[in-house]
């Protein structure tokens, strides 16, 4: 009997950015990000965990992409698992949403959760080269979900307020509003905050997970590590510092990785290592007092204190490289405590980009982003990082950053470089000797600065190691 023909399948579930980003809270963020992971689980576990190579296990889930070897019809599989995870979506919204119900149209709900998922598929004959067949399905994939689809939704939404979150649906609440007796103990919820049956769900999945670290405490950690505060604080609570940091991290070149090792086995040998590695950020990210938001395949997403997440960073980068056997790139993001989540989570990624241009890239890209102004950027390699955490270590005179910015910007560029270098040193000796600060001489006498360019990106310099060291503006 001829053995049946063996399928190279993939999938991708989605939607990923936005789904993740549509969140006030940062509770409601981490709850986005594990749920979307419950649910690449959920589909890959139809799959044996010999037919599977990402993700390796069903418990990490991975990234969004599912890569599997089958057998028989490759689209009855991918039906399979479609309906896997959307039976599990549907089964959290019957265990967090049950005490809601009341309050919500059922209908409207429905009809959300079942246009929610973005679910693409594509399958090649497997035959006896693997690398060729995985090249084909994922070109294959790509174009599929440049075909997106576009099915209108009927969700009843007539006169209905549109989801503070995501304006694409309608409040699931009766009415359209949040009931009065939702906006006390203990619930909580806003009047405002009319969500759609997603958001919703994030929401109520978030309330259950009580160690999620809020803004307020990234940002007061900076000052005080380990501090918990108590979440019914959240809007009074004025913090020691405004600051906090985003990590966003992902892996170099893995589509280069992945074909220089290009078989079947050498590919569930780097899945493994790749679940190795998010289990390594999530600790790491731990241990430098920050929040875990998502890890998994070659990304990692973080909120950390100012005073950690540069080290963080170097850290997840030297694990990547250990585990995995690739570079990881990271922007940084130091942003204020009350901005909304979305801008912030968009300005991380904006570093991100950054950080990904930089030759050869292993690279971090960091990013302060005041309450006025434009931000200041510094992007340079993994290796070069130690010199900007020795800059955090300075002791210096407070505004002589923005002194020498200015000297920077009035300065002839034709003038000597010798003479720049000496009224900046004098500058920064006039200043300490104001602000009653011993300055190290030492470090004043290898400063060199062969243009007034030079010299205002040394400032620049200096204001993101004050922010990193927790001395940037006040709140």
């Amino acid at each position: 009997m001829t053995a049946p023909e063996r399928f190279l399948l993939s999938l991708s579930l989605g939607p990923v950015q936005e789904f993740i980003a549509a969140a006030r809270k940062t509770a409601d963020l981490e709850a986005g990000s594990t749920l979307l992971v419950e649910l690449v689980g959920a589909a890959a576990s139809v799959f044996p965990a010999e037919e599977r190579i990402y993700p390796a296990s069903v418990e990490k889930g991975g990234a969004n992409k599912i890569l599997a070897v089958v057998q028989g019809d490759p689209a009855a599989h991918a039906a399979r698992a479609r309906a896997q995870a959307q039976a599990y979506l549907k089964a959290q919204w019957d265990e967090d949403v049950r005490p809601l119900i009341p309050h919500i149209d059922g209908g409207r709900a429905e009809a959300q959760l079942g246009h929610f998922l973005e679910f693409y598929a594509a399958w090649v004959p497997l035959g006896d080269d693997y690398g060729a067949a995985r090249r084909r399905v994922e070109a294959l994939l790509a174009a599929r979900k440049s075909l997106r689809d576009f099915a209108p939704l009927s969700q009843g939404d007539a006169g209905m307020p549109k989801s503070p979150l995501d304006p694409a649906y309608a409040s699931v609440f009766r009415g359209g509003q949040v009931p009065e007796v939702l906006q006390g103990d203990p619930w909580n919820f806003k009047p405002s905050e009319a969500l759609d049956a997603i958001s919703l769900l994030k929401r109520l999945r978030g309330r259950k997970r009580p160690r999620v670290l809020d803004t307020h405490t990234l940002a007061h950690r900076a000052k005080h590590p380990g501090a918990v505060l108590s979440r019914a604080e959240d809007e009074d609570f004025r913090p020691d510092y405004a600051y906090f940091a985003i990590l966003v991290a992902d892996g170099d070149n893995m589509g280069a990785l992945l074909s220089a090792n290009d078989s079947e086995d050498a590919h569930h040998e780097i899945s493994r290592r790749l679940d190795n590695f998010a289990a390594q950020a999530e600790k790491i990210v731990e241990r430098h007092d920050g929040q875990k938001v998502f890890a998994g395949g070659d990304d990692v997403l973080a909120f950390l204190p100012v005073t950690t997440a540069l080290r963080c960073g170097q850290e997840l980068a030297e694990a990547f490289r250990h585990t995995v056997r690739g570079t990881l790139s990271a922007g940084i993001a130091v942003v204020h405590y009350r901005e909304p989540l979305s801008t912030s989570l968009a300005q991380a990624r904006a570093a991100e980009k950054v950080a990904k241009q930089v030759d050869g890239k292993n690279a971090v890209c960091v990013a302060v982003h005041t309450r006025g102004g434009s931000p200041r950027r510094v992007a340079l390699r993994w290796d070069g990082a130690p010199a900007l955490e020795a800059l955090t270590r300075l002791n210096l005179p407070r505004g002589l950053p923005y002194e020498l910015s200015e000297l920077a910007c009035e300065w002839p560029e034709d003038t000597s470089p010798t003479a720049l270098t000496n009224e900046a040193r004098r500058v920064a000796r006039r200043k300490a000797t104001a602000d009653g600060v011993r300055l190290d001489e030492q470090a004043l006498k290898d400063w060199h600065f062969g243009s007034p360019t030079e010299l205002h990106d040394f400032a620049d310099l200096l204001i993101i190691a004050r922010f990193l060291r927790g001395q940037g503006d006040p709140a």
